[in-house]
């Protein structure tokens, strides 16, 4: 199985803004042509999204993969060229395949616009480089340019990136008389929520507790220690995260 993420890209450009604000007739209009397009690939009508797409990026439209969009909202306009292009901010939760399943982002793309037989288009900048969680990729040549409608070719990323998003502070514990309790710190910086499973072996005088078996996104747990008698022990503690097939260890000793 081919064990990569594919992270949508969103395309960026130096933009020359005008100083003016647009006639409040031509944003509207703009707005309303947005919002229609991103409705329907919100609805997955693709083919009457066709429609508003300009006609030097209706190759990119047809051979480009469809982001699953889930909503789209606008958030700024920028103008230039009298008012007849536009760079357009909007806010969108796309679901993305990952290893670990289907994960939502929230993402801020910038998407181009002009004006075509007095009516607005959405276009691809072939020549801009493509901005991605993880830095800045060169512009990719039209004639191999793939990727998801409203975003320019994507990177693709490592799983080994994929489980650096779940970590912990320490794999290492010593437990005495004058440190009898410690917590190692277990993050999850994944866009999703993962499982924790704790294999622990008989460790004489020592009491091992997971605060919480389901980590959600952005949340932290912690494995506390607490050394209970006086024996000396020494074992690994394994830490196990299903959906990424990883296992830590820390080693565990007291003295």
């Amino acid at each position: 199985m081919d064990r990569r993420l594919i992270f949508p890209a969103v395309a960026i450009t130096a933009w020359a803004q005008q100083p003016s604000i647009a006639p409040p007739e031509v944003e509207a209009a703009l707005r309303a042509r947005v919002e229609q397009f991103y409705q329907l690939e919100v609805d997955k009508k693709f083919r009457q999204a066709e429609a508003f797409v300009a006609e030097d990026t209706k190759d990119d439209y047809y051979n480009g993969a469809k982001p699953n969009i889930k909503a789209s909202s606008i958030q700024k306009i920028e103008w230039s060229d009298n008012n007849s292009r536009a760079r357009v901010t909007l806010k969108q939760r796309i679901a993305v395949k990952t290893p670990l399943g289907d994960q939502e982002f929230d993402m801020l793309p910038p998407t181009n616009w002009k004006v075509e037989n007095g009516q607005w288009f959405w276009y691809i900048d072939h020549d801009a480089p493509h901005q991605t969680p993880f830095g800045l990729f060169p512009p990719t040549p039209r004639s191999t340019a793939k990727g998801p409608v409203g975003l320019p070719p994507r990177p693709e990323i490592d799983v080994a990136t994929l489980m650096n998003l779940v970590s912990l502070d320490s794999t290492s514990v010593t437990l005495d008389a004058s440190n009898p309790a410690r917590t190692v710190t277990v993050s999850n910086d994944l866009p999703g929520s993962v499982t924790l499973e704790l294999e622990t072996p008989h460790l004489e005088g020592i009491t091992v507790e997971l605060a919480k078996t389901k980590l959600e996104s952005k949340e932290k747990t912690a494995i506390r220690f607490l050394l209970t008698g006086e024996a000396k022990s020494s074992a690994v503690v394994r830490l196990v995260v299903p959906q990424l097939g990883e296992t830590f260890e820390i080693s565990v000793q007291s003295k």
